[in-house]
């Protein structure tokens, strides 16, 4: 997901929280953690800004200046290079192209070398980029009044264009970057694939298609692309039948009216390759993929082993059917049965701790304490069928039950600020419900009444589902539902749990 790569690991001690939050301000400006930092924000940013979501881009684009300014040194690469991003969102996204410029010029006074990414052009974004590079490049010379001399000079440049538009080739070579689109480069065989594009209105053009060829395939296929209400995005999928193979290509065309090619992005005789078999895909922006300048350094990030720790509490209830615990016979010595819906009081602690196997599959193992109140202790001397097990004193229901669980947790689509996933969990243990039994014939009982403990187990499976909140790039908090059945005491559980997340 955005959101990074690797997200969303669980711990069982609430300390780890508070270790990694003191942790966080000394990182000093060599720190090498900061510029992983400010590249995934960067990478949220653009993931963001694929999907339309302009305000967010530009709000995590923000976060990442803010960061480098306390913790990268003025004219490091990654500050250049966020300036240029956020140019990007204030021009294309916001519409505020004053505001646009003012960042490039930033970026552009880091580096003068620096360039917008191709993915991003368009010529919107490529005339407030060169009025801005001009404007500081030739910033110096305004102290003088040679800069109303060396002002008229561009115009005097202009006249070399005319004479280029006889050549063909030249307006092929334009229309490379009017269609604003990053390459997917990775999918999974025999699913559909999304794909994004950017198309400003400018090109007036009625149509615009997606050209794929499947693995094998000697010819391109086309199907349209559909536009996004009140923007210039487009999307479609490639289908799954497409997808069967080792890799499929494709390319972007916009069409006027009379079916005549006005831009394109990927050409028939160089298309984008999708090489199949990956972890997933996605449109726009791919899930690790960003700039070539960030791209380089992320790709020390995804090293290594990237872990999650949780820890939740909640509390359960569901369907029991079994012996009571502490009174399983009446005074008569009849064996009692208890059915039906109960509590599993008072709560449950659930920690966690896992790891990433892709971008949106976690592995993990998670413990089950639950603290079990409520239940009536039994005065066994008076009760015939228990007067054996309690050895004629009393009888104690238990007042807990532990479990231990082997979870797989799905991710469903790119990460987020708010991410549903899905579960499945197997294990062993037990799970206990807090029963009423019958006054009649237990005269060991209370007198409120009998309450008796019934349990569930000692196999245990289920599937569970929820939510995961961001509240920052280490910490989440996530909200689920957990169904679990026991075996082959007989009970259905259903958990409701709320937890912290830490992500490392």
């Amino acid at each position: 997901m955005t959101l990074i790569s690797k997200r969303y690991r669980y711990a069982v001690l609430l300390a780890t929280f508070g270790g990694a939050v003191a942790w966080g301000p000394r990182a000093n400006a060599q720190d090498p953690d900061s510029v992983q930092k400010v590249i995934g924000l960067n990478k949220k940013a653009l993931a963001a800004y694929s999907s339309l979501d302009v305000e967010e881009a530009a709000k995590l684009l923000k976060q990442a200046l803010e960061l480098c300014g306390t913790q990268l040194p003025e004219t490091h690469p990654m500050t250049a290079r966020t300036h240029v991003h956020l140019g990007v969102v204030y021009v294309v996204g916001l519409k505020q192209r004053e505001q646009g410029m003012e960042e490039f010029r930033k970026a552009l006074r880091i580096d003068p070398t620096i360039k917008i990414t191709k993915a991003m052009l368009n010529p919107e974004v490529q005339a407030a980029f060169s009025e801005a590079s001009t404007d500081v490049l030739e910033g110096p010379k305004s102290a003088g009044s040679a800069p109303s001399a060396a002002t008229p000079e561009p115009p005097a440049a202009q006249p070399a264009p005319p004479a280029q538009p006889a050549q063909p080739a030249q307006p092929a070579a334009s229309s490379e970057s009017a269609i604003a689109h990053t390459p997917v480069t990775a999918g999974v065989p025999g699913h559909p694939i999304l794909i994004k594009a950017q198309v400003p209105a400018s090109l007036a053009g009625e149509r615009v298609a997606l050209a794929y060829r499947p693995d094998g395939a000697s010819d391109f296929v086309t199907r349209e692309m559909d536009p996004f209400e009140n923007s210039d995005w487009y999307q479609t999928e490639l289908p799954a039948e497409a997808t069967s193979g080792a890799s499929v290509a494709y390319y972007i065309l916009a069409q006027d009216a009379e079916g005549q090619v006005l831009a394109q992005n990927g050409t028939a005789a160089e298309p984008h390759i999708i090489n199949l078999g990956g972890e997933g895909a996605g449109g726009g922006v791919s899930p690790g993929e960003t700039t070539p300048e960030a791209g380089e350094e992320d790709g020390e990030e995804g090293e290594g082993l990237s872990l999650w720790f949780a820890l939740a509490a909640g509390s359960g209830f569901g369907y029991h059917s079994g012996t009571p615990e502490a009174n399983r016979t009446n005074d008569l010595a009849q064996n009692l049965k208890s059915s039906g819906i109960s509590m599993s009081r008072l709560l449950q602690i659930a920690p966690e701790i896992g790891f990433f196997a892709s971008d949106s599959l976690v592995l993990s193992l998670q413990g089950r304490i639950q603290v079990v109140t409520g239940a009536s202790a039994v005065n066994g001397s008076q009760v015939a069928g228990n007067s054996s097990a309690c050895r004629g004193g009393t009888c104690h229901p238990s007042n807990y039950a532990l479990a231990g669980l082997a979870k797989v947790t799905w991710f469903v689509g790119e990460p987020r600020r708010v991410t549903p996933f899905l579960s499945l969990a197997a294990g062993a243990g037990q799970i206990r419900h807090v029963v009423n039994l019958p006054k009649q014939d237990l005269t060991g009982c209370p007198p409120n009444g009998c309450k008796d403990t019934v349990v569930g187990g000692p196999v245990l499976f289920g599937p569970g589902a929820g939510i995961t909140i961001e509240l920052s790039d280490s910490f989440l908090v996530a909200v689920s539902a957990n169904a679990l059945v026991g075996v082959p005491k007989v009970m259905a559980n259903l958990d409701v749990n709320l937890g912290v997340v830490y992500v490392r």
